[in-house]
């Protein structure tokens, strides 16, 4: 999957009516596929007369996005990235942000305000990469990516040596001490407990390997 949204780590200002109450954490799921996604991020924190906006990608990183330019008229939201030929207009309905972003071609997305509970689930929004290990010779990296929506997770699964990426999770879980996923796509499920600062558990695809997760760097 090519990469959608990059960038750097600095900020630009927005300009709109604080009354309109527009701040927090927006994020939504944009198709690429009819089966596959990834998720778009807006932060939008009050600034002077207006906001500060901040962009993000999390099933491709963690670095914040920097937006060339910035409006808010009314309850229409306009922002672009010059570098990456991207650019994003949706209207704002209560908790709801719905627009079309158009980076080489037009895409519907909705994007909804997260709330307290999903505020809370942000300490668990990470990639994690491990190697499975097929022979003495041989071994397979894997990276686990998981963002935070309104309600949930939308997770995926990048395979680097295969040049697969965005490969769908179903079902995601996640605690203190335990981590599994499957994903119907490639018939595989894993399940982990956290020791010594990373997952250790078992990749069944066909067969059990061990498969340990850490924190990618």
């Amino acid at each position: 999957m090519k990469s959608i949204i990059f960038g750097s780590a600095l900020l630009l200002g927005s300009f709109g009516s604080l009354a309109e109450g527009y701040q927090g954490q927006w994020r939504g799921v944009l198709q690429l596929t009819p089966e596959s996604g990834i998720v778009l991020g807006v932060k939008l924190t009050p600034a002077g007369q207006g906001y500060q906006l901040v962009l993000f990608s999390p099933n491709q990183h963690d670095q914040p996005i920097e937006p060339s330019s910035v409006s808010i008229a009314g309850d229409v939201l306009t922002f672009s990235v010059d570098a990456l030929s991207a650019r994003f207009e949706g209207r704002f309905n209560g908790d709801s942000l719905t627009g079309i972003f158009t980076q080489g071609r037009e895409r519907p997305v909705t994007l909804t305000r997260l709330g307290q509970a999903d505020l809370a689930s942000l300490q668990n929004e990470q990639q994690w990469a491990g190697d499975l290990v097929l022979s003495k010779n041989a071994s397979l990296p894997l990276v686990l990516n998981v963002a935070v929506i309104a309600g949930g997770y939308h997770v995926t699964l990048d395979s680097p040596k295969q040049q697969s990426f965005g490969i769908p999770v179903d079902e995601f879980s996640v605690s203190a001490q335990q981590l599994s996923f499957s994903s119907s796509r490639i018939n595989a499920s894993y399940q982990g407990q956290w020791h010594q600062d990373q997952w250790q558990g078992t990749f069944v695809q066909g067969q059990a390997v061990p498969l340990n997760l850490k924190k990618k760097l």
